[in-house]
């Protein structure tokens, strides 16, 4: 080939390089610019011209074995790219992705994968519309399309803000970097909201929309959860005999259990039950969290009267509460609640954690709705008592033990300190496991006629009461420390995920019962004992003193031979 044939070669390759490059770096949300297209037109003139004006030449390389090794090569190579090609066509319509960080991290929760399944199954629509700017529509994309790639139920857009102004003013977006997660309706509601209309002039909503701030997996979860949910399940936590409060500060308060619940679309009210006369009808549950003086004889009763109505009742006991009338009225529903304090030689072993010998690491747990997920995850028990249920099916109490200590606990009635040691007395000892936490299904019509009741006899029911009578159940669950649902340990390894899934087992909401979306945080890696001692050894002396070692013998070896 003549050089100038070889140089407008080079020329038309460069051109096309050029061009080529031009298209694939442009804005993803922009037209690619005109010169990239004009660069890739002339450098494939250039090519063609090339070809042709070289065309004796090329006819005599031909003859070349050389050349056709070349051309095979070539056709190869072409080959191997279209098959990548059509690899990478097939992987964008069936995408997978494989997470292998420490807790799946940047996958999709089983909570957040449970809602997108129940919105597959319901055919819920969701759409997120994100104002935000340009800059930031790459990685906002990214974030998004873990939920669109897991429910053909969702999708998003962007939106300028300044350029959708109405649009804007319909979700009542005033600042960008603002998510808007909406609900729209399917044909039936709104058929309902047509025939309210009848009776109402006022025009109704299609649609239900809930504005986030964060990009946190959590935070969209929620926002699509309040969505598509027609009514906010009300939560009541007792008060008037100190017990633990939902709000304030404290290691022993329990506010971050209230965030949590609120965060899954419960409202967290107080209640005094004296002052109301009974348990509210909109209740969805009510928690007694370690009272620490007696409920008066009425309160019983109240409460006694919410569970027999299909009420949902969650109970916190503390090692040091006296039985009592709460506790009476918790037996009487099958619980089995002994005057009792947990002890445990075994989470001694965890003491870099948080355990000691009154302190129980417990991974025992029981094949319930609310446990049967959270296998390979330990629960703390700060002082802890015995808390276990026997299922009477004849009388409508079917129960279960949720979670037990591990071998070698047991309790025993007290514990004292002497000398700075606990002391108990031996006598009271009983071997474990020992069961911590249990729940109680109770079938209303059986537990009513076993107590030789009879049917239900008022005729005033009330809304709340037609919706519980029709699943004719109530449930209990009571488990024997308030500490692992405090503030202060609620976070401690699954504590969290037990206690969750026990409210929402409690309010019906099943697709909620599973493992909590995962915060990011350091992992230390603690060595115990002889492990430190080893990695000292190995790394700082054996090592070092291998590599000498090996030069010394390189270099007796090298003077030998010459």
């Amino acid at each position: 080939m003549e050089n100038r044939n070889l140089y407008l070669f080079i020329a038309s390759a460069v051109l096309l390089l050029i061009g080529i490059s031009g298209w694939a770096g442009h804005d993803q949300f922009s037209e690619p610019p005109r010169w990239a297209y004009a660069t890739i037109a002339l450098g494939i003139v250039c090519f063609i011209y090339t070809v042709w004006i070289s065309r004796s030449e090329l006819q005599g390389g031909m003859r070349l074995r050389s050349t056709r090794t070349g051309i095979q090569v070539a056709l190869m190579v072409v080959v191997v790219t279209a098959i990548l090609v059509v690899v990478g066509l097939v992987s964008v319509k069936h995408f997978k992705r494989w997470d292998v960080t420490p807790g799946n991290f940047y996958s999709l929760s089983a909570k957040t994968m449970n809602l997108l399944n129940k919105l597959d199954r319901e055919k819920r629509r969701i759409e997120i519309i994100a104002f935000t700017r340009k800059l930031e529509e790459s990685a906002i994309t990214e974030i998004l399309e873990q939920y669109s790639r897991a429910s053909k139920q969702v999708t998003f857009k962007f939106l300028n803000l300044d350029a959708s102004p109405r649009t804007a003013k319909k979700y009542e977006v005033d600042a960008y970097g603002t998510l808007v997660v909406i609900y729209h309706f399917n044909k039936e509601e709104i058929e309902k909201q047509n025939q309210s209309e009848s009776d109402n002039k006022e025009k109704k909503k299609t649609f239900r929309s809930e504005k986030i701030f964060e990009l946190s997996e959590n935070a969209i979860a929620n926002a699509i959860l309040k969505t598509i949910q027609t009514e906010q399940k009300r939560v009541y936590y007792l008060t008037g005999h100190g017990e633990r409060l939902f709000s304030g500060q404290g290691r022993e308060a329990m506010r971050a259990l209230a965030i949590g619940m609120r965060d899954d679309n419960y409202q967290v009210d107080e209640l005094l039950l004296l002052r109301k006369k009974g348990v509210p009808e909109n209740a969805s549950m009510l928690i007694i969290a370690a009272p620490q003086k007696e409920l008066e004889e009425v309160e019983v009763e109240y409460i006694d009267n919410y569970i027999k109505t299909g009420g949902r009742l969650l109970v916190f006991l503390e090692p040091d509460m006296k039985p009592g009338r709460l506790t009476a009225l918790l037996e009487r529903y099958g619980f089995k609640l002994p005057t009792s304090f947990v002890i445990d030689p075994e989470s001694v072993r965890f003491e870099l954690a948080g355990g000691n010998i009154i302190t129980p690491f417990a991974v025992n747990y029981g094949l319930h709705d609310i446990t049967k997920q959270l296998k390979g995850l330990a629960t703390v028990f700060p002082t802890v008592r015995h808390v276990s249920a026997t299922g009477m099916p004849k009388a409508g109490l079917h129960s279960e033990d949720l979670i037990k200590t591990g071998p070698g606990s047991f309790t025993v009635e007290n514990v004292s300190l002497q000398n700075g040691q606990l002391a108990f007395d031996p006598k009271t000892r009983k071997e474990g496991p020992v069961p911590v936490g249990a729940a109680v299904t109770v079938t209303l019509d059986l537990y009513t006629l076993a107590q030789g009741q009879g049917p239900q006899s008022d005729t005033k029911t009330t809304t709340s009461e037609k919706k519980t009578n029709e699943k004719n159940e109530a449930r209990i669950v009571v488990f024997g420390d308030a500490d692992f649902a405090s503030d202060a340990f609620i976070g401690a390894q699954g504590n969290a995920n037990l206690i969750f899934n026990t409210v929402n087992w409690l309010g019906g909401e099943k697709d909620l019962i599973t493992i909590r979306p995962k915060s990011r945080a350091g992992e230390p890696l603690v060595l115990a004992g002889g492990e430190g001692r080893f990695v000292h050894l190995f790394t700082v002396w054996i090592m070092p003193l291998f590599i000498i070692l090996i030069g010394a013998a390189v270099y007796v070896r090298r003077r030998q031979l010459r």
